[in-house]
């Protein structure tokens, strides 16, 4: 090959070696390449479950007994707390700033099996009359308290309980008839270590019919309450403990709530079922709904109410037959809700305030403190059937089938444990009705430690 052969094919070569190279780099999307991606070496590591502390309701409390002290507040009737569970539990007492020595504060140690608890007490005297029944309630940071009223006649108490080792500071934000406000007296309330505060209603929301209070912590979680007792023209008619709602939501259910003979055809023109609801942050609509329990249909047409951003609203519900009901109030914005319901508005009465009852999603643990017939109360919001298995403490566990929809009762044995297992989310709860007797409260689901973390070496 010649010279200038050879300098015409050179460029000639470069071009065609150009050309192949664009055609391979074409081609390399289509080609499978395997993809090399060792994953990394991990151990799932599953933590012990951290101590529970639950803190009880304490003693009944009557105020203003001695006539030289209108302010003062003293013990009328001890509370009786039932166990259930851990039994390597640590018991120790709060001091309160207005009875002394009063609360049961129970704890667990780390790595324990779930444990819950309740308490119980009757009282039979001239100014104060009736029964509770209360469980033992973890301490929050923040919480609300829909019980209560600052009318005549009611003698409400907001209870304040630090189990912890520093002070809590408070702030307790009323919201009524004129919205949310922090009253005189509602802020920077400081509740040391170990202790309790006692806090009249009266004073933070006089003349409210029907309050929400609610209760932020910080420096220490507090487990809050309120002791509702009412008197008419001189005649008791019944108390009450109720706990505090852990947190809002778009759904509140309201499970096992009794209507008694003595709340029908009394003649006195008064609602013996109400409904008491707050949307604080938006207007909305609530739409409350009620079923009988063993039945999947509404007792009554679903009631719609319109709410407005920090104004409760008390709803009366029409006649019920007796019987025991699930309630449901649902709004397209979180809410707080509870329900009132009286034995009767005469002697003898009693009533209670029904909490909303959170998800079990696979198990619980309850405590039945004394009182008169137990039941539990189990209510299935989904659409399909849930197997659930009731046992006591060496005894065979009894099966139940909840149906869709709808709601079931099993009778209790009062002064006695047992562990609910369930093969879908339920919520449940306590009763208890007898003569002159009304109590109630919802059950939790078993706090069984943390979920496992995985570890990258």
């Amino acid at each position: 090959m010649t010279v200038t052969a050879s300098r015409w094919l050179r460029p000639v070569f470069g071009v065609l070696a150009g050309a192949g190279a664009i055609a391979a780099v074409a081609l390399v999307p289509q080609i499978e390449v395997p993809t090399i991606a060792p994953e990394p070496a991990s151990v799932a590591v599953s933590p012990p479950s951290a101590g529970q502390t639950l803190v009880c309701a304490g003693d009944l409390l009557a105020s203003a007994r001695d006539s030289e002290a209108a302010g003062s507040i003293s013990v009328a009737a001890p509370q009786a707390v039932t166990t259930a569970g851990e039994n390597a539990l640590d018991r120790s007492e709060l001091v309160s700033d207005a009875t002394g020595t009063s609360p049961l504060v129970l704890r667990s140690a780390p790595g324990s099996e779930p444990f819950a608890a309740a308490g119980s007490a009757t009282v039979a005297d001239p100014d104060l009359a009736g029964y509770s029944a209360a469980s033992c309630r973890l301490p929050l940071l923040d919480s609300w308290l829909v019980a209560g009223a600052g009318t005549t006649g009611a003698a409400d108490l907001i209870v304040l309980s630090n189990p912890g080792e520093v002070a809590a500071t408070v702030t307790l934000t009323v919201y009524g008839a004129g919205g949310a406000e922090v009253p005189p007296g509602g802020g920077d309330i400081v509740v040391r270590p170990g202790a309790q505060r006692i806090i009249p209603l009266a004073g933070l929301a006089l003349g409210e019919e029907s309050p929400v209070v609610h209760v932020q912590a910080t420096g220490a979680p507090v487990a809050a309450s309120l002791q509702s007792s009412i008197t008419r023209v001189l005649e008791p008619g019944g108390v009450d403990q109720a706990g505090a709602l852990g947190e809002l939501a778009t759904r509140q259910t309201v499970v096992g709530v009794t209507v008694t003979e003595g709340a029908l055809g009394t003649g006195t023109g008064l609602a013996g079922t109400i409904v008491r609801v707050l949307s604080p942050d938006a207007d909305t609509e609530a739409t409350i709904s009620v079923r009988a329990v063993g039945a999947a249909v509404p007792a009554i047409d679903p009631v719609n109410v319109q709410l407005r951003a920090g104004i409760p609203a008390a709803v009366e519900m029409p006649s019920l037959p007796v019987g025991s009901y699930t309630v449901d109030v649902v709004a397209s914005t979180p809410v707080a809700a509870a329900v009132w319901q009286t034995t009767g508005f005469g002697a003898a009465s009693d009533f209670a305030w029904y909490q909303p009852s959170p998800d079990i999603e696979s198990a619980a643990v309850i405590a039945v403190p004394s009182g008169p017939g137990p039941v539990l109360t189990i209510a299935n919001l989904g659409a399909a059937d849930v197997a659930v298995e009731l046992a006591e403490p060496g005894s065979d566990p009894v099966p139940v089938t909840v149906p869709a929809g709808a709601s079931v009762q099993v009778p209790l044995r009062a002064a006695a444990s047992y562990e609910l297992t369930s093969g879908g989310p339920v919520r449940a709860s306590v009763g208890y009705v007898g003569a002159g007797a009304l109590g109630a409260f919802p059950v939790f689901p078993s706090t069984v430690g943390q979920e496992p973390i995985v570890v990258y070496p």
